[in-house]
């Protein structure tokens, strides 16, 4: 299942005169270094998310045929040709930009992904690129009532916690996943107050005594498939 590729940045080159007409090279070309922009890309239900890869070579005079990238996910092997986009002391940058569509994948794939570079010519040297993870966003909601409350009473916070599903493009529970519960006082900062597990359709419940006015929220910490999430406060009043 192959990514989008998006339009090499405008202003492309052609490999310059020289590389080309040099076939046998006293020194290798070398890859001097790669980067993938975002290094986490968090992909939702809707709308398509982009990365960018760079890789620098040091071309030494070497004719470069093709420089091309190779994307490992879980069980996700393709590769894409990365065009040149500009020369510098004897460095030519190659580039390209990759979409990826909620839909596109399922969601074994999300993850911690690997990537390897290869440039083609007249040599041929490769190395591996940087690791860079795809995951499932997430989505939660907070409730806290009854608001007012008497100081003392219990107060109920509800919510949800939900996470991208790429095969039917809905939000769905994840259950049994673990989720903070913050508090902050009127003019304070967040902090734990309780860890509550999510039923098995995301549903999230948990009581608290009423101490002080403040405001609640639930928070996912995320993980190596799931991206950090966090909730909208709701706020109050303790009398």
């Amino acid at each position: 299942m192959a990514l989008a590729v998006l339009a090499a940045a405008a202003g492309a080159l052609a490999p310059t005169p020289a590389a080309e007409a040099v076939s046998g090279c006293l020194i290798p070309a070398t890859i001097v270094g790669t980067t993938i922009t975002p290094t986490r890309v968090v992909v939702g239900v809707a709308e398509p998310k982009g990365i960018t890869i760079t890789t620098k070579v040091r071309t030494n005079g070497c004719r470069i045929d093709r420089v091309e990238a190779g994307l490992y996910g879980p069980d996700f092997v393709d590769s894409y040709d990365l065009a040149p986009t500009g020369s510098s002391n004897g460095v030519t940058t190659y580039e390209t930009g990759l979409r990826i569509s909620p839909g596109s994948l399922p969601n074994s794939e999300a993850g911690r992904w690997q990537s390897f570079i290869s440039v083609w010519g007249a040599t041929t040297p490769n190395a591996p690129g940087p690791d860079f993870s795809v995951v499932r966003a997430s989505r939660l909601t907070t409730d806290a009532s009854p608001e007012p409350v008497r100081k003392g009473k219990t107060i109920t916070v509800r919510g949800s916690v939900r996470r991208a599903d790429w095969q039917t493009l809905h939000y769905a529970g994840p259950g049994k996943q673990k989720v903070e519960l913050q508090w902050r006082s009127p003019k304070g900062t967040y902090h734990r107050v309780a860890t509550v597990t999510s039923a098995r359709d995301g549903s999230l419940k948990a009581k608290i005594t009423a101490k002080r006015d403040g405001c609640f929220r639930f928070v996912l910490t995320g993980s190596a498939s799931t991206a950090r999430g966090t909730s909208k406060g709701d706020c109050v009043d303790v009398r």
